[in-house]
């Protein structure tokens, strides 16, 4: 992976965005788009609903963060850096994702963890970023983790640390992750356009922090689609004082990334942004806390040979039930944005005494 050199869309209508946007080639695009046979399960859609399979973008890791990483990394090497600092919770994707593709680009990473509730899927990762050679530090709360960060990052700002280090915030979401999903805007349309799927009345996508929502709701107004994206709230509005996951700060990443592409390209047209769509109804008791609806969710869905995991992918199928349940004519899709490639060789490599005290007692 990658088998083939791929264009990028955003790029192909903003030509004079290439060579201004730092990009490297991680995966395979564009992603497939199937519609999912409702038969046998329990919702009333006229075999309107349809899948983006972005679970499939990587032979080894799939799924929305390798999207990110390749506009991500890409900057960091451009700024001749040689670490990525991020966080994340015990069974964060994002930190398996961004140590798998940091070992290939030759970055270092590290990667700050908060405790969350311990299930087959934190256990799993946690052995994953083993193996992928990060520097895990437990911090235990979501307050101290985020506070690490922070500090680390403003000593940084003010020269106290190190200059090769990228300061990435949780779930890859910064305008170089922005953009990367103002990018699949314009794959998805480009697929419409083929004739793979008709134009959506809606898109669901999970929201851990703010890069895809943000990110597709600015690409579908300047790639002229009229899809309203929806994003299904599965991570803490706050990361201890600070906001993470609100509709200000997506809204306010959406401002940022669409303000830098115009000064990139002033060939990007004058747009009135559009409304930030975040439900929380689905997030039930917490972060990584399974909820009824979404294990129902994911029984329903694996009949269909798609997995889905209760901290993020099965909330929002839950919402995307839903919606089909109430709007059965409506013509949805649903982003999955979970990894679904076979992790098992790369789990049985994974020696936990290697891990810090705390992190082996998850175990």
């Amino acid at each position: 992976m990658p088998s083939k050199l791929i264009t990028i869309p955003l790029f192909e209508t903003y030509n004079n965005l290439s060579g201004r946007i730092p990009h490297i080639q991680l995966a395979s695009w564009p992603t497939p788009i199937h519609q999912l046979n409702t038969q046998n399960i329990q919702i009333k859609t006229e075999n309107n609903l349809w899948i983006k399979r972005d679970d499939l973008s990587h032979t080894e890791y799939g799924g929305n963060k390798v999207r990110k990483l390749e506009f991500i990394l890409a900057e960091a090497k451009s700024l001749n850096k040689k670490a990525i600092i991020t966080f994340g919770a015990t069974g964060t994707n994002h930190g398996v994702a961004t140590s798998l593709f940091c070992t290939k680009q030759n970055l270092a990473c590290q990667i700050f963890l908060f405790q969350q509730p311990v299930t087959e899927t934190v256990r799993n990762n946690l052995k994953l970023m083993q193996v992928f050679n990060a520097t895990l530090k437990y911090k235990g709360s979501l307050f101290l983790t985020a506070l690490s960060f922070y500090i680390a990052k403003y000593l940084n700002k003010f020269k106290l640390g190190s200059k090769d280090n990228y300061y990435l915030f949780a779930g890859g979401s910064n305008v170089a992750g922005c953009i990367a999903f103002v990018n699949a805007a314009f794959e998805l349309k480009q697929q419409i356009e083929q004739g793979i799927m008709p134009e959506p009345s809606f898109i669901y996508c999970p929201v851990g922090s703010s890069a895809t929502l943000a990110g597709l709701t600015l690409g579908c107004r300047l790639a002229g689609l009229n899809s309203q994206v929806m994003g299904i709230r599965v991570a803490p509005s706050h990361l201890g004082i600070i906001p993470s996951c609100t509709t200000k700060t997506i809204t306010d990443l959406m401002k940022k990334t669409y303000r830098h592409l115009r000064q990139l390209d002033d060939q990007i047209p004058k747009i009135t942004l559009p409304e930030i769509h975040l439900n929380s109804k689905f997030y039930g008791k917490g972060y990584g806390t399974p909820s009824k609806e979404g294990s129902e969710a994911s029984a329903l869905f694996s009949t269909k040979d798609i997995h889905l995991e209760p901290t993020y992918t099965a909330k929002t199928a839950a919402a995307v039930l839903a919606h089909c349940n109430r709007e059965p004519q409506q013509t949805i899709l649903y982003w999955h944005t979970y990894n679904s490639a076979n992790m098992q060789s790369q789990l049985q490599k994974a020696d936990i005494t290697k891990l810090s005290a705390p992190l082996q007692k998850i175990f």
